[in-house]
């Protein structure tokens, strides 16, 4: 997971060509927001964890992405660790019904039927389900987050852009933006934007875990 943040970041400056025309940069003046979906992910790790055949669950992970263009070109590129917080904190707490059963399983394995368990936690004043949810309020889920990330993954990408013929071009400075890397963009219908990846010279650059994880279209919502 750590590898496919730091490929996604530094995708942007993947291949080298030049921009010679007109400069579109203004319609994407704003921050945007992309929804790397790593529920299968989170899943396989937590069956193998807990020794499930699988996890069949409503809950739901992404990793968000930020990207913001401001009205002179400077851009930056990072993982919103709010949303994407926010984001872990649901899914562990749509985890509840499969934990539960998981704690009746140790206190089973302990000789304790579920009626047992349940006239313990009971004694303590709560349910099981208020028991799992005690766990979640002491996890530090910024320290989480920064183990599956890693230590650098609220580090932002920061440089300058420019969008001319549906090509976003990216570099560290100005004066090396016709010479840069760029990603094809398109500004959709809906008010969203896609980057796409028709000629697989992006994904290339990925490993095959990795091009399974970052799917084009990579489409990006508008917040602002």
């Amino acid at each position: 997971m750590k590898k496919t943040i730091a490929a996604l970041l530094a995708l942007v400056m993947a291949l080298s060509l030049t921009a010679c025309s007109k400069n579109e940069t203004k319609k994407l003046v704003g921050t945007w927001q992309y929804a790397m979906d790593l529920t299968q992910v989170m899943n396989e790790e937590m069956a193998e964890s807990y020794e499930l055949e699988e996890l069949d669950s409503a809950a739901a992970f992404c990793v968000y992405m930020d990207f913001t263009v401001a009205e002179d070109g400077a851009y930056t590129l990072g993982v919103d660790m709010d949303a994407t917080g926010e984001s872990l904190t649901g899914y562990y707490q749509a985890l509840t019904p499969v934990l539960a059963e998981l704690v009746y399983a140790a206190g089973e394995a302990q000789g304790m039927s579920r009626e047992e368990y349940d006239a313990a936690l009971e004694a303590m004043g709560m349910t099981v389900e208020e028991y799992i949810s005690t766990i979640f309020s002491a996890v530090d889920m910024g320290e989480l987050l920064t183990l599956m990330l890693g230590s650098d993954a609220g580090t932002e990408s920061a440089g300058w852009c420019k969008a001319v013929d549906g090509q976003l071009f990216m570099a560290e400075t100005a004066d090396e933006l016709d010479a840069a890397g760029y990603v094809a963009y398109t500004l959709n219908s809906d008010g969203t934007m896609s980057w796409t990846d028709d000629d697989g010279q992006l994904s290339g650059q990925l490993t095959a875990q990795e091009q399974e994880l970052i799917a084009f279209p990579m489409v990006w919502t508008k917040l602002a």
